[in-house]
């Protein structure tokens, strides 16, 4: 098994959130703050997603450019996440296609791969994202993945943290996996330069319901404290997430250390649903990373430039809506929509 790297091992276990959907129903940016102000959090790492690659075009964040208007909200409060200690991300793949092609990041031409490799290395730099979550779900070629992490960590250094996000099985079979090449393989020969697996135990790829298909994983040669079990954070009903302390606390005497838990996405996480999101991670936190909760200090000027960015933020979500025949008349479209739905001077502490 490989060694773990040695700056991550005061994070292990880590609590890994997706954040995704950055705006509500009525184009409201939505606040990632509560994770480090609400109390008894201990979030470990955001990851904000998702960035697409498009041939012969420019790099989106989901549906719109990095820089667009509608992210200041976004990207000021992933400023803040820093500074309470949380390790920032982004996110490149999931489940549209475009990324990873043999036209894009794929390609056999290296000065294809070079084109599009600068779009994505640019968010990063602009944006000062600590790592890189690779998730491919589409045909990659066992050189594809390789040239891409090895070409991050030599211009990104070794503290920049990469991340890949297969589904479970896929740790175990090829024939079982979404990424085309061997997740095996790619641990045997560039494992240390993988700084841990954000694993999809959900979907038919893998369940926590029992401790089995983590073992299977640890079975395969995989080292516990590099396998962070990936969970959908809308499908807990009833006492699912009892189920899953049961499972990580048993995994925890077979293995010692695991590598943390994983939610996809944050902004209708269940117990809490879209009004209260951040209570799977409180609930996370109680399980994996009791009395770790970082402090942060918020200032009332912050608190105000927090504001303001909500409202442009909101006011270019709401641009195309408020503009269409119609619109005027659209509640989303009053004056009241462009209040703060999050009370950013109730977080002043400092």
């Amino acid at each position: 098994m490989a060694a773990t790297p040695p700056h991550l091992e005061s994070e292990i276990p880590r609590l890994v959130i997706y954040f995704q959907t950055t705006h509500d129903k009525g184009s409201r940016p939505i606040s990632m703050l509560p994770l480090v102000f609400a109390q008894h959090i201990a979030l470990t790492h955001l990851i904000v997603c998702t960035i697409h690659i498009h041939k012969d075009g420019v790099i989106h964040l989901n549906d719109h450019l990095p820089s667009d208007p509608r992210f200041k909200t976004l990207w000021l409060e992933t400023y803040i996440m820093r500074q309470s200690g949380v390790k920032v991300m982004g996110m490149i793949g999931g489940a549209a296609g475009g990324s990873f092609t043999k036209s894009t990041l794929d390609s056999d031409d290296d000065r294809t791969f070079e084109h599009y490799y600068q779009q994505l290395a640019a968010v990063i730099r602009q944006y000062n994202l600590q790592g890189l979550d690779i998730d491919v779900e589409q045909p990659m070629s066992q050189h594809g993945i390789n040239r891409l992490i090895l070409r991050l960590r030599l211009d990104f250094g070794g503290t920049f943290i990469i991340t890949l996000a297969p589904v479970a099985s896929g740790l175990t079979s090829s024939y079982r996996s979404l990424s085309g090449f061997s997740y095996p393989v790619l641990e045997r020969e560039h494992g240390q330069l993988i700084d841990f697996y954000n694993a999809q135990f959900y979907n038919g790829f893998g369940r926590m319901q029992s401790t089995t298909d983590f073992d299977n994983v640890v079975a395969a040669g995989w080292n516990p404290t590099k396998i962070v079990i990936g969970q959908l954070t809308d499908g807990w009903q009833g006492n699912a997430h009892a189920a899953l302390n049961n499972t990580i606390v048993e995994l925890q005497k077979k293995w010692g250390v695991i590598g943390g838990v994983m939610g996809w996405e944050y902004f209708n996480s269940l117990p809490g649903g879209e009004k209260a999101p951040w209570k799977w991670a409180q609930v996370m936190t109680k399980i994996l990373r009791p009395g770790l909760v970082p402090e942060i200090r918020m200032t009332r000027e912050t608190a105000m430039e927090l504001t303001r960015a909500w409202v442009e933020s909101a006011r270019a979500g709401l641009a195309v809506i408020c503009a269409s025949v119609g619109g005027a008349v659209n509640p989303a479209c009053a004056p009241s929509a462009l209040i703060p739905n999050v009370d950013y001077m109730g977080m002043v502490n400092a």
